[in-house]
């Protein structure tokens, strides 16, 4: 997935049909791999989708953060950090962002 300017339709439908290929051997892939690359597969499907939402013209500073941060789980010097803990936060991050910003649209607006 490329960075930048806003994607097309065309294109977040192609990201779209790539991401879902990469659920569906995630899905499979669950059942022959060790049980920590699960949680790791969510992690990188969700960074991946949140990477689709700035391609789709979204902005939002905690959006980005939190990408980067996965991009760094994923990119960075492996370390001794703790993904359970990690995903955590950044679960609690997610619900406070849906919860208190303006990037969801309710359907009563």
């Amino acid at each position: 997935m490329t960075s930048g300017a806003a994607a097309t339709p065309r294109e977040l439908g192609e990201e779209l049909l790539l991401l879902a290929a990469y659920l569906l051997s995630s899905g499979r892939g669950l059942f022959d791999e060790p049980p920590a690359y699960g949680p790791l597969r969510c992690a990188d499907a969700a960074r991946r989708v949140l990477g689709l939402v700035e391609r789709a013209g979204i902005e939002h500073p905690e959006i980005h953060a939190l990408r980067a941060e996965l991009d760094e789980l994923f990119f960075g010097p492996m370390g001794d950090g703790n993904i359970r803990e990690l995903l955590d936060l950044l679960c609690e991050r997610t619900g406070a962002l849906l919860h208190e910003s303006d990037v969801i649209q309710t359907s009563g607006e």
